[in-house]
């Protein structure tokens, strides 16, 4: 099993689909790397060894259950915009 570091910008777009999908980031994941590597157009060269890196650690990561699902992420906003607002 790999792991892999995502970017906080793809990993929000992750957490998004995922979470409309009603599937886990990992399964997601994998169906779009799946998708990627079935694409005989794109060559494997497409990712560097640091890319391959990154996405070995950031599942790595998933499977150990180090993530923050967006339901706790929209919770954590709605505390800090209370607080906020209650200044």
């Amino acid at each position: 099993m790999a792991s892999l570091q995502i970017p906080d910008h793809l990993e929000e777009q992750l957490d998004i689909a995922a979470a409309c999908a009603g599937r886990s980031k990992e399964e997601l994941a994998v169906e779009i790397l799946e998708a990627h590597f079935e694409d005989e157009s794109l060559p494997l060269s497409a990712f560097t060894e640091e890319q391959l890196a990154r996405l070995k650690n950031s599942i790595d990561q998933l499977n150990r259950g180090e993530f923050v699902t967006s339901e706790e992420v929209d919770r954590k906003f709605e505390a800090w915009f209370a607080k906020q607002a209650a200044r």
